[in-house]
């Protein structure tokens, strides 16, 4: 099972999919399953990251929060 990100434009993600169906319907509805979860993780991390801040702290009342960075997960 592979998921991969393909393309990525403005706010527009293309994934590609690769899913090995089994005889018994049962494991491959299992390996779909696995393969949409693993295009909706990227296309979630995707999402997340057009709402990242620029690293500048940020400002409450009288207390500064600030971003360690972007972490690299070990997703492909």
């Amino acid at each position: 099972m592979d998921a991969k990100n393909i393309k990525t434009e403005s706010n527009r993600i293309t994934i590609q999919v690769s899913i090995e169906l089994d005889k018994e319907m049962l494991a491959s509805e299992e390996a779909i399953q696995r393969g949409v979860n693993e295009a909706k993780l990227l296309a979630t991390q995707y999402a997340l990251s057009q709402y990242d801040t620029d690293g500048t702290p940020i400002k409450v009342k009288n207390t500064k929060y600030t971003s360690k960075g972007q972490h690299k997960t070990g997703i492909k």
